[in-house]
């Protein structure tokens, strides 16, 4: 076992389930790093299908590094409601990608979010982990040219 994945998984204070274990190796490491699965599969006596099974099904696990910059916009049907749909586009034509990618330039992450879990607060988007309530096209903007400024490129804003 990689012998840092094997630190995360050593400090780990709370119950250790397949679930517990790789939230802290994303926690750690920003993603999904190569050798977790198998890790974990050893630590929690599961088999290598079932980590997988688990660390696919849950959207919140990624197996490839995030770009410097995350924006993250929910598209639950709260949000839906309040048009997130309109303030993804716009990300899209900031960042020059689609949702569900990272740059090539690695400045930036576009995610959908299955739900933020703050539909009173809807649209909702999580920028550079910051969760922002009723974000508007406007609101959007300025937070997307705040991260320009702090270090990504961009293409639109």
């Amino acid at each position: 076992m990689d012998p840092k994945i094997q630190k995360v998984l050593d400090s780990q204070t709370r119950t250790v389930t397949v679930l517990s274990c790789l939230i802290a190796i994303q926690e750690s490491f920003g993603y999904l790093v190569e050798g977790a699965i198998p890790a974990v599969a050893q630590r929690t006596g599961a088999s290598v299908n079932d980590v997988y099974s688990v660390a696919t099904f849950y959207t919140h696990f990624r197996f490839q590094p995030p770009g410097e910059h995350q924006i993250e916009l929910c598209w639950g049907p709260s949000c839906q409601i309040f048009r997130s749909d309109a303030l993804m586009k716009q990300a899209e034509e900031f960042a020059g990608i689609k949702f569900n990618g990272t740059t090539p330039d690695k400045k930036y992450t576009l995610r959908g979010l299955e739900c933020a879990g703050a539909c009173a607060l809807a649209p909702v988007g999580k920028l550079d982990g910051t969760l922002v309530g009723r974000l508007t096209p406007e609101k959007l903007r300025e937070r997307l040219i705040a991260m320009r400024q702090n270090g990504g490129g961009g293409h639109h804003g």
